[in-house]
């Protein structure tokens, strides 16, 4: 026969278990929602950096990078063709105008120097020659004019005698005699005349003579100075005081004519040389004031010159300095620069944060008084200068911002941080 069990009742806590574990998830998400809040994310604080919103005075500047350039620079080339000799200075060298800085040998020239020197002197001698022979000629039609005026002065003599004679009617001289008189006279005169033209013609031939021997004397002469001056040109010089930069040539080197020897630049007037990107140059103007940085020292200076072209994606500005140069300052060192832009009194600024461009709208995280929260906030940007950005709207004085990158959590409005 069957015997009939009797069913045992099920407990309470087996049939609602459920029921504690529902409560303690509620109790802690009651817990966790009192400890975050609305946070939908958190975030570690050492992986943020923040910054605290001030109000003042604020100045905008552009940064740029750069090198000191020498105002005045020569490059010393060499006149003549040779082969360097000797050499006396180096790169850093400090010279003076005029100072030899490399001597040339070139035989060829001494040669052509002896000989132009020679057809120099042999002209001379030729010259003086013409010009004695000119001058005695001269002298000798002086002479004739002094005898034919002495010739007419006798016969003019002799006329006035036997005129005065024919007057008193003395009869001592007849007309024939008195009438060659007469002629005599005549004929004395003119031929005394006649010297004279001819003296007169003789100077200027003379005068012209010599200008005509002068200028073919000039010529060689001038053959044999630049010859000589060509000998000079082998001792090459400083045609500036300054720093030697370069030199270009080295002992037993072939130089031709118009070969660079040597670079020179003064040191003691420089400007800046600038590289500013192509986006931030609209903002720059001539006159604007400069602070160069040496890593040393500081130097103030003006924008005197804006590239118009622009060359991968930088614009060089030139820098007029207008302070004293430090003892560091040479050409070619590498230079940090601020280029003042403008400034603004009483402004709200920030450092800048990370993606945040000038005279945008962006999303900033504010952190809450408590520093444990930060929520989205809308702010309008304005100017920005080297690492700080001017707040128009958004933000108070006081507020502290998240300016490192937040893209990893931009889609959530309100983080916790922990």
């Amino acid at each position: 026969m069957d015997i009939q069990r009797e069913k045992q009742a099920i407990p309470l806590w087996r049939k609602y278990w459920y029921v504690p574990v529902v409560l303690m998830l509620a109790l802690g998400t009651y817990k966790l929602k009192t400890f975050i809040g609305d946070a939908s994310f958190i975030v570690n604080k050492s992986e943020l950096v923040t910054a605290v919103v001030t109000q003042g005075r604020f100045q905008v500047n552009v940064r740029a990078t750069g090198v000191l350039k020498p105002v005045y620079i020569r490059w010393v080339s060499a006149q003549v063709s040779g082969r360097v000799e000797q050499a006396f200075v180096k790169a850093g060298a400090i010279v003076n105008e005029g100072q030899i800085l490399m001597q040339l040998s070139n035989p060829e020239l001494y040669r052509e120097l002896e000989k132009a020197r020679w057809e120099f002197e042999a002209k001379k001698a030729e010259n003086y020659a013409a010009y004695v022979s000119l001058e005695s000629q001269l002298l000798d039609l002086e002479n004739a004019v002094v005898e034919a005026d002495y010739s007419y002065q006798s016969s003019k003599l002799k006329l006035d005698a036997e005129t005065q004679l024919i007057e008193q009617k003395n009869a001592t001289v007849s007309a024939l005699d008195y009438q060659r008189s007469q002629l005599a006279v005549k004929q004395q005169n003119q031929y005394w005349l006649s010297q004279q033209q001819k003296v007169e013609k003789m100077k200027a031939s003379l005068l012209a003579s010599k200008t005509a021997q002068k200028a073919r004397l000039g010529l060689v002469e001038n053959n044999y100075q630049r010859i000589k001056d060509q000998v000079d040109a082998l001792s090459v010089k400083a045609t500036t005081d300054g720093v030697v930069q370069q030199v270009s040539l080295e002992l037993g080197e072939q130089v031709q004519v118009g070969s660079s020897v040597a670079l020179i630049a003064d040191q003691r007037s420089l400007f800046a040389e600038l590289q500013v990107q192509e986006i931030k140059v609209s903002d720059i103007s001539i006159g604007q004031t400069v602070v160069v940085d040496t890593r040393t020292s500081k130097i103030t200076g003006n924008v005197i010159r804006i590239d118009p072209a622009v060359t991968a994606g930088m614009v060089q500005v030139d820098v007029k300095l207008t302070s004293i140069l430090p003892n560091e300052a040479r050409p070619d060192l590498t230079i940090d620069a601020l280029i003042e832009i403008s400034n603004i009194d009483s402004a709200l600024y920030v450092k800048r944060p990370a993606f945040a461009p000038r005279n945008s709208q962006a999303t900033l995280y504010r952190l809450s008084k408590d520093d444990k929260f930060a929520q989205k906030q809308k702010v309008a940007l304005g100017q920005s200068s080297v690492n700080q950005i001017q707040i128009l709207s958004g933000l108070a004085v006081g507020d502290e911002v998240i300016i490192s990158d937040t893209s990893d959590w931009q889609e959530h409005n309100e983080i916790m941080i922990n």
